[in-house]
């Protein structure tokens, strides 16, 4: 078994699960977030960078996949992704929305009266192990990737059934005391397929990329409170920004599909 160990990253929570002679990294946040890493390892830890054998990026925001670039070129950490990742900003409309979405991750800083830190990241990532629905982590094999496209077109979770633990990246944030989808929500019909996709799993301890830990004896119920919001569609005061998230070519074209 492993051992949870969170770390507050510049605007997400990032988890690393250590074993006894290895560590995986749930998520790699954004590139700023290394050095918080880093220190994890040594400090806490008492681990080498050495023993980092794997980290993954759940999907291409910079938040989730920045940090997977450094952390492969500084330390050699092989990422595991979704395989269609790179496809979310490809060409010059996909250059447009990776540059947007950086901005947004200062904006989200911003309102939370952050300090400044460069999270600028290459939109193209390097991916060593790519996943699909129903893989086993790399070396990690007790880990079981779920597809959860919604947020993005390639979103996916990590379900670890002996502990009943369920990593929900972007899928599931907690803001105060409720449950909220991400934004945005590209893709409303198959995000609502996979909160339901997720019901059948036997979850406990939840951890959430925006929201924390939390240990739950009802999951199911979270999931209700998901789908509802979901139908509720955007919230007024992000309306505007709603505009700003159509440039990704897989985007365009599945707007172009409906």
């Amino acid at each position: 078994m492993f051992t949870i160990h969170v770390v507050d990253g510049f605007i997400e929570t990032l988890y690393l699960a250590e074993y006894k002679e290895k560590v995986l990294l749930i998520d790699s946040g954004c590139r700023s977030d290394v050095p918080r890493i880093e220190q994890v390892m040594k400090r806490r830890l008492k681990r080498p960078m050495s023993q980092l054998k794997l980290t993954v990026a759940s999907h291409t925001h910079p938040d989730h996949a920045g940090g997977a670039h450094t952390l492969r070129s500084r330390h050699a950490v092989p990422v595991a992704a979704p395989e269609e990742i790179n496809r979310w900003y490809a060409g010059f409309s996909g250059g447009i929305q990776h540059k947007i979405d950086t901005l947004l991750g200062y904006v989200v800083a911003k309102a939370m009266n952050y300090p400044f830190e460069w999270i600028w990241y290459k939109k193209q990532l390097t991916v060593d192990h790519p996943l699909k629905d129903g893989d086993r982590l790399p070396g990690f094999e007790d880990w079981q990737v779920i597809a959860t496209p919604g947020h993005t077109a390639h979103d996916v979770v990590l379900y670890h059934a002996q502990s009943r633990t369920l990593y929900a990246a972007d899928v599931i944030l907690k803001v105060g005391n409720s449950f909220r989808p991400p934004f945005p929500v590209s893709m409303r019909p198959e995000m609502r397929r996979s909160i339901d996709k997720l019901r059948n799993l036997e979850v406990d301890h939840l951890l959430m990329a925006h929201g924390g830990v939390i240990k739950t004896d009802d999951f199911p119920a979270i999931l209700d409170i998901m789908l509802k919001e979901i139908d509720k569609g955007v919230p007024p005061g992000l309306k505007r920004l709603k505009k700003l998230e159509g440039f990704s070519p897989v985007v365009r074209q599945y707007n172009k599909n409906k």
